[in-house]
């Protein structure tokens, strides 16, 4: 049976109106051109991401801080003093003062300012595997809702062309006394619905494109981006112990806790520092006509300034750090909680829908509403719904497997393993 919505004969000329678009909504074009997949999204942001090339500066600015802080604090020092001397009773004398000096660190400064910038090196290193994991991460949420966005744009344009034809078609039978004002009224504000739910769709698409584009680091805009996604594994099964796993993966922890070295080394560098330090000068020289040699130390007195508010600043710098990682390690615990049973609750949703989705009980809804529409059983109006519905179940359907992407992804970012998330894909 052919769908038909009018055939009028005018001067002639038969004109037939069909509703070809509905077919359409059954229908999602398949992403080739320009194709980018979910391992080829998150190599890239590894690859170009300039917060990247920033770290690896960072890097190199610890690695100089470190050879630094391993010199010796002072350099030694020469000093040459020339004068002419008038002597008493008549004549001159040319004297000259020669002085090497040495300054001398005690307490073991020099080895508490390496270690504290050897943990400033390392910490840097792990934040930089941090910003690794991070921009992965971001780049495959990106992929995953400009997938979604994108079909979600067509099925609202097919939607509004699949209306569009259904008012036109509705107003001239109207014109023919076929149809009725609250036909016309009813197919027009479902048109606006979806003209205005298009609208939105087209802003959410461009939003996610330019948050694409970001997330991999781009460095212009990226067009036409036709992003391809493997199926979920709904069985995808973690190890026996997701706590743990986080707590020794996450390169976060390991971070702080080497922030931590850091402030403890710094608080001995300044309970250190309460030692002064002294200065050796060996002087050779001339007054006189007479030949000098003298040995000086000097040592400077802690009376105005001993430097114990210092090492009271460091060592309430370490007990806070101290605090903040044990309640980090905490946060990272309910995280991971979180995010398993958020994980469980999205493969089940989604594992339900895969069952009734393949439970044979039609193939075609849109070819039943046709015959129930040419069979007189359905309305203007029920047609409309049936369209809508058609069209909202397809989007639930994406949402949910768009939650289990999610999912799958924190649960990934909080176990600290990003490789997780193509695991459990096929």
């Amino acid at each position: 049976m052919e769908w038909k919505f009018l055939n009028i004969s005018s001067q002639g000329e038969t004109v037939r109106i069909r509703f070809l678009m509905i077919g359409m909504l059954l229908s999602i074009h398949p992403f080739y051109a320009n194709a980018v997949t979910l391992k080829a999204a998150m190599d890239a942001a590894v690859e170009q991401h300039p917060m990247l090339k920033i770290s690896k500066m960072h890097i190199d600015g610890a690695q100089g801080e470190l050879q630094e802080q391993g010199s010796y604090a002072y350099n030694p020092e020469l000093t040459v003093e020339p004068q002419r001397r008038r002597i008493n009773g008549g004549g001159s004398s040319n004297d000259y003062y020669i002085t090497l000096s040495q300054g001398i660190e005690l307490g073991g400064k020099q080895k508490y300012r390496e270690l504290s910038a050897q943990a400033g090196l390392e910490a840097v290193k792990l934040e930089s595997s941090t910003l690794h994991q991070r921009v992965a991460i971001n780049a495959a949420r990106a992929l995953v809702d400009l997938y979604f966005s994108k079909r979600e744009l067509l099925w609202r344009n097919q939607q509004t062309v699949t209306l569009l034809k259904l008012h036109k078609a509705i107003l001239r039978q109207m014109e023919l006394g076929e149809a009725n004002q609250l036909d016309v009224n009813l197919s027009q504000a479902s048109l606006t619905q979806a003209i205005n739910a298009e609208a939105q769709a087209k802003q959410q698409h461009t939003m996610n494109v330019s948050r694409y584009v970001m997330a991999v680091g781009a460095a212009g805009d990226i067009k036409d981006i036709q992003p391809e996604l493997p199926k979920l594994l709904v069985g995808w099964q973690l190890l026996a112990d997701p706590v743990g796993i986080a707590m020794n993966s996450r390169p976060e922890i390991t971070v702080k806790r080497q922030r931590l070295a850091q402030y403890s080394a710094q608080a001995d560098l300044a309970n250190a520092k309460r030692i002064p330090d002294v200065t050796i000068g060996l002087t050779a020289g001339r007054e006189a006509g007479d030949q000098l040699i003298s040995l000086g130390l000097t040592v400077p007195i802690p009376v105005l300034n001993s430097h114990s508010g210092a090492y009271r600043t460091a060592l309430s710098q370490t007990s806070a750090y101290k605090t903040e990682l044990q309640w980090f390690e905490q946060r990272v615990k309910l995280e991971v909680q979180q995010a398993v049973f958020n994980h469980t609750t999205a493969m089940q949703a989604l594992l339900a829908m895969r069952k009734v989705e393949g439970k044979p009980v039609s193939s075609d809804n849109i070819a039943l509403a046709r015959k129930a529409f040419d069979a007189g059983e359905l309305d203007i109006e029920e047609l409309v719904v049936h369209i809508n519905q058609i069209l909202e179940s397809r989007i639930n359907a994406a949402a949910v497997v768009k939650e289990g992407w999610l999912a799958s992804i924190r649960l990934a970012e909080v176990l600290g393993h990003p490789e997780y998330i193509l695991q459990g894909t096929q």
